[in-house]
């Protein structure tokens, strides 16, 4: 706050001392300025009038002027106007010719017709601005314009504006102190509030709130922080549960190949049945870890921006062929129904292996979910210019509040840290982070119960004449 008052404090100095500068300092220079001025643009339009007809009687207008003189001599620097009946009669002479010549140096012939000086005129007490111009040649005669005004002396004003702008003065620097310092602690206090709510907040307590105040900008920073404190919270959680789950993931099946290790070294050595059983638990186990280890691989490619990608036009059913094949023993040990339909043109642009990896993932994660009802579906269609890829099993289906978390990071259906059969709950995961890096259409419809339909939509190739990238 002290920086806030500190700025308004000097700020409103600054204006007083350019106050003082400009009515105290700089009081005489602005008014012999701007009394020049007013000489100067007389004399012009007079100037430019020299030829009219009436130019007597423009004349006559500025002998009025209050401290103003105008005159016109000839180049011997005697008065032809304005003249008296006497003065007419004498036709005096009012500037000597060393005069004339150093008040019209250089107005007849030179850039300019006019020259404005500030002299001091003898039996003057004040000094006086003269512009001396050249207004042409009347019956052979060559006429000057000479305008003369004088400068008042201003010491009398500036002593009583010093006067006053000293009041003034004091009682300003007294007012802006006292505004600086609540304008200064009524824009600093929402920031210090924010500034201890975000140390709060470092110290990695997520309840703390940013309150917002009379500002927008204040109240749109305090919802951005409010937003970012909710994202960081959330990654705090997943943090953990990144933690809790691969800690688990890990350790349960290395257990689990250390007891079944054990057993077949003290008790079924020599019983085949009993130690092929045995072996097979450990080939599960070590096929769970591999899986586990491949997810997180790629998950630290995918967060990373580490995934490499190479774009070409693919047929889907060609990918999902080689996909099925690799599930093909499994499906006939396990007596499952697997249906496979085709239609229309399924070439799409994508990476082959990437959407290979949904494709298994997809599967993979149907099979997990089926249960009892070993039933699988995979549908390719084109329709209006696009390419659906269906994954439907009749599993257990989602329920509707969960539709929106599968995709999460290992994120599986349960209430506790029981492990399941088989999954890490990376597998939707990385489906989700690879469809949208090809920016295809995605989603699940399920119904509990009943099974789940999981799809990608991609645009179709059009033909074949057109340019594969």
């Amino acid at each position: 706050m002290f920086a806030f008052w500190k700025y308004f404090s000097g700020f409103a100095a600054a204006i007083l001392i350019s106050l003082w500068l400009f009515q105290i300092v700089f009081l005489n220079m602005f008014y012999e300025s701007m009394k020049e001025g007013e000489v100067t643009k007389i004399g012009n339009y007079l100037l430019s009038e020299a030829d009219s007809k009436d130019f007597e009687k423009k004349l006559s207008e500025y002998f009025q002027v209050e401290g103003t003189k105008v005159q016109v001599i000839d180049e011997e620097g005697h008065l032809i106007y304005p003249l008296s009946w006497i003065e007419m009669m004498m036709h005096p002479k009012i500037l000597k010719e060393k005069e004339f010549n150093e008040y019209f140096d250089g107005v007849k012939d030179g850039e300019k017709p006019y020259r404005v000086f500030t002299t001091q005129l003898k039996n003057e007490e004040n000094p006086t601005i003269i512009y001396a111009g050249y207004l042409g040649k009347t019956q052979g005669v060559d006429r000057y314009l000479m305008i003369q005004t004088d400068l008042e002396p201003v010491d009398s004003a500036v002593g009583i504006l010093q006067k006053l702008l000293m009041i003034v003065s004091i009682m300003s620097l007294i007012l802006a102190l006292i505004l600086s310092y609540f304008i200064s602690k009524k824009l600093s206090g929402p920031l210090v509030r924010m500034s201890k709510t975000a140390k709060i907040l470092g110290s990695g307590n997520f309840e703390v709130h940013f309150s917002e105040d009379d500002y927008s900008e204040i109240n749109d920073l305090s919802n951005t922080l409010n937003y970012a404190t909710s994202e960081l919270e959330k990654t705090m959680e997943m943090r953990k549960d990144l933690i809790s789950n691969v800690s688990h993931d890990l350790k349960t099946p290395l257990t689990v190949i250390k007891s079944y290790g054990e057993m077949i070294r003290d008790i079924s050595g020599n019983n085949e049945e009993m130690r092929n059983r045995h072996i097979d638990t450990i080939i599960k186990e070590a096929d769970h870890l591999t899986m586990l280890v491949n997810d997180l691989l790629d998950l630290s490619k995918i967060e990373s921006d580490l995934v490499e990608v190479n774009y070409q036009w693919e047929d889907l059913s060609q990918i999902t062929s080689k996909v099925m094949d690799r599930f093909k023993i499994f499906f006939e040990q396990n007596d499952y129904n697997f249906n496979y339909i085709v239609e229309g043109n399924c070439v799409i642009y994508c990476d082959s292996k990437r959407i290979e990896q949904v494709i298994y993932n997809l599967v993979n994660n149907a099979i997990n979910y089926s249960k009892d009802e070993k039933e699988l579906t995979i549908k390719i269609v084109e329709k209006d210019g696009k390419v659906e890829f269906h994954c439907i099993d009749k599993g257990v289906g989602i329920k509707k509040e969960h539709l929106k978390d599968i995709w999460d990071k290992f994120y599986r259906e349960r209430d506790n840290h029981i492990r399941p059969e088989v999954g890490t709950g990376l597998g939707l995961y990385i489906v989700k982070s690879i469809l949208e890096m090809h920016g295809f259409d995605y989603g699940v419809n399920s119904e509990l119960g009943k099974g789940s339909d999981f799809y990608f939509i991609a645009d179709a190739y059009k033909n074949d004449n057109e340019k594969l990238d």
